[in-house]
């Protein structure tokens, strides 16, 4: 880690800067994987005639460049900004923009159709309005896509006519560059120049997606719900109870039996043409080091399975915060039960359960006709067998679960930097949390069983996806020997686009299952390195502040905050606790120290938190002469104010004394447990607490300073 940076202030209406965003990281919950939309290989593949559209696009131009490097200190900024805008300009002229967002939106609707058909070949019935949407959006844009390329031509061209009349103006500032006089009108000319241009591409691009939208919506909306199906699908499969006979799965969703403990079962919530069933699906630690689990096993069993009959009523709510967590209420009479829904929206479901339980949900089968890939996009070619040969080639790596093995490395390479990490940050001044050099030792030793564990797992998926592999590659051997006659050739081309899209779907299955080895080692080994980021933030906040800390005064916590000043504007700036101290200091123009108390003049220190806009406040009182206000508010820039409350807590009870990892030696105790109580001067009495590393105590009502 580099100790260069220096923190900058908060700015009122900006984003907060990357390293206090990575500083939060430590207190954050890691988001659920999102389901891919689309393969490489399928992106690669509907690109095909994009890329080709490319490849005979107008050809640009380009655009001159300012010399930065000789501009004149005093409009620096405003000529890299300029520059920025050139460069933002010439990456879009060409519509490239607009070119990949097909590409992606192609993938998705070809995915989505593969998807489809598996679902259908897998024995799922319902949602009979998926090939409704499918064929309409792929018939759609089957017939304007030939336009919509001619189109991105045609304004590719016009673009080009944008870059003369900028490139003028560029040459002209350019030629005055080096001074300020006379660049005032220049700059504002460019500008105007290169926003102009950008405006007229915006509009452009613009206009051109405004043709597919509601396509790419729709192939959007497509993979999400098949993607929902196809995870529901697999965990019947994985279901430790049998469906009876005549009952199908409409949908299943991972939930928590919101029993309102820390114990709450979680599992797996499904709704078939019969029941409402929870089964309980998790693995729980069964021996743990310090805070991580090195056995677990797997608990799997049903906790309410009840007939769709029994159901009263069911309610959908959101809650929490901002209402953006799902909960699914359902009445059996007897017993009210809420569910916490993981991933879907409750209204859908409560929705869902309801149709199922009049039976209106029949009306969502399938008439037994199925959607064909070939039928939507015509007759396969040499070209469609040559690229499906290429996908496979490409899904190998997929099958080999190679992200995971490198995720593994680099999980092992940040394991070995840690220690590093920390005797970097112990050597510039952080001296408490001792325990930080244990644990890291304990993570070491942990890591040998995870990985072992972890790559014993990936073996053994690897040689099951390896199998799958040999299939599709028979396959493709079969479609190459009878790819002379191609009508002859599309029903095996279609089995092996199925088996791919199957073959995607176990892949990711089992890269999860390799994923649980060491998922949560995972988690405390990101925690500890985060948190080591964040206190390197801290110490180059206090290596550029206005101030210095005390001898054997130690940094605790640093964050951006605005200072709500009493009677005053609000001010922008950090605000830092040490192990003796709360300071904060003004960050804009000249660093300024306005607040410098000690832990002992605190007095009551609350919290504050706006329900609308999820501001967080720090109330504080201040007690003694020392203060500049009697109490005041900060408003932090993260959502920490919790975490702050303990930790001042945790420095005003002396905690971090005794976590210290380098002891404060017995005779710089001694010497303040000595100093003098009264001045010698005028004989008051020091009233201001004496700080570790003070050297002198200044006498509040004569001003004379005395040294300890």
């Amino acid at each position: 880690m580099s100790s260069s940076r220096s923190p900058r202030p908060v700015k009122r209406g900006t984003e907060l800067s990357v390293s206090t965003k990575k500083a939060m990281r430590a207190t954050a919950i890691r988001p659920p994987r999102a389901p891919r939309l689309a393969s490489s290989r399928a992106i690669k593949r509907a690109g095909v005639n994009v890329a080709a559209a490319a490849a005979t696009a107008y050809t640009l131009g380009r655009l001159a460049r300012l010399n930065t490097a000789q501009a004149h200190p005093e409009i620096t900024y405003q000529v890299n900004s300029i520059q920025s805008s050139i460069e933002e300009l010439e990456n879009r002229a060409d519509m490239s923009e607009v070119r990949a967002d097909i590409t992606n939106m192609e993938a998705n609707l070809n995915h989505a159709i593969s998807l489809l058909e598996s679902a259908r070949d897998k024995g799922y019935a319902f949602q009979s309005d998926l090939e409704d949407i499918a064929y309409d959006a792929m018939s759609r844009w089957q017939s304007i896509r030939a336009d919509v390329e001619a189109s991105i031509e045609e304004q590719t061209r016009v673009a080009a006519g944008y870059f003369d009349p900028v490139n003028r103006q560029i040459n002209q500032l350019n030629a005055a560059i080096s001074r300020t006089t006379g660049t005032d009108r220049l700059l504002s000319d460019t500008e105007d120049e290169i926003r102009q241009a950008l405006n007229a591409v915006s509009d452009a691009e613009n206009a051109i997606e405004a043709a597919y939208d509601d396509i790419e919506y729709q192939a959007n909306l497509l993979v999400q719900r098949l993607t929902q199906i196809h995870w529901a699908l697999t965990q019947q499969a994985e279901a430790s109870f049998d469906f009876s006979d005549g009952e199908d799965l409409y949908m299943a969703v991972k939930a928590r039996w919101d029993q309102e403990g820390k114990d709450d079962p979680e599992g797996v919530l499904y709704l078939t043409t019969k029941r409402l069933i929870f089964e309980r699906k998790e693995k729980v630690a069964t021996k743990k080091v310090l805070f991580v689990a090195t056995a677990k096993e797997l608990v799997q069993k049903v906790m309410g399975a009840q007939p769709l009959s029994n159901i009263e009523n069911v309610k959908a709510q959101s809650k929490g915060l901002f209402g953006h967590q799902d909960f699914l209420e359902v009445d059996f009479g007897r017993q009210r039960i809420p569910f916490h829904l993981d991933g879907q929206d409750s209204e859908n479901w409560a929705g869902w359960i309801k149709n199922a339980k009049s039976g209106k949900i029949e009306e969502e089968r399938t008439s037994g006709s199925k959607l064909s890939f070939a039928d939507l996009t015509g007759s396969i070619t040499q070209a469609d067998i040559i690229a499906l040969q290429d996908e496979i080639n490409e899904l190998q790596d997929e099958m080999m679960l190679k992200a995971t093995q490198e995720e593994l490395s680099e999980l092992e390479n940040q394991i070995s930097e840690l220690a590093r990490e920390l005797s970097q940050l112990r050597a510039r001044g952080y001296v408490i949390e001792k325990s930080l050099e244990p644990d890291i030792e304990v993570l070491k030793l942990q890591w040998e069983k995870i990985k072992e564990r972890a790559h014993t797992t990936l073996n053994y998926q690897t040689s099951q996806l390896g199998a799958q592999m040999k299939d599709i590659q028979s396959a493709m051997a079969n479609l190459a020997g009878i790819s002379g006659s191609l009508a002859a050739a599309r029903p095996v081309y279609i089995n092996i686009k199925s088996l791919i899209a199957s073959a995607e779907a176990q892949a990711e299955a089992a890269e999860e299952t390799v994923l649980d080895q060491y998922d949560e080692y995972a988690d405390e080994i990101e925690t500890l390195d985060t948190h080591l980021e964040w206190v390197d933030w801290m110490l180059d906040a206090i290596s550029t502040a206005s101030f210095s800390l005390l001898a054997t005064e130690s940094g605790v916590a640093a964050i951006e905050a605005i200072w709500e000043r009493p009677n005053g504007e609000p001010e922008n700036g950090i605000l830092f606790l040490t192990d003796q101290r709360l300071l904060w200091e003004d960050r804009e123009g000249d660093y300024e120290l306005k607040i410098n108390v000690p832990l002992a003049n605190l007095g009551e220190v609350k919290s504050q938190i706006d329900d609308e806009t999820g501001e967080q406040r720090l109330l504080t009182v201040f007690e003694g002469s020392a203060a500049p206000v009697a109490s005041t508010s900060f408003l932090f820039s993260l959502p920490v104010i919790e975490s702050w409350q303990q930790m001042i807590g945790r420095a005003r009870a002396g905690d971090y004394g005794a976590d210290r990892a380098v002891e404060i030696k017995e005779s710089e105790l001694d010497r303040i447990r000595n100093a003098p109580t009264q001045c010698p001067t005028c004989g008051a009495t020091f009233t201001a607490p004496i700080l570790r590393g003070q050297n002198e105590i200044t006498c509040e009502f004569c001003g004379v300073s005395t040294r300890i």
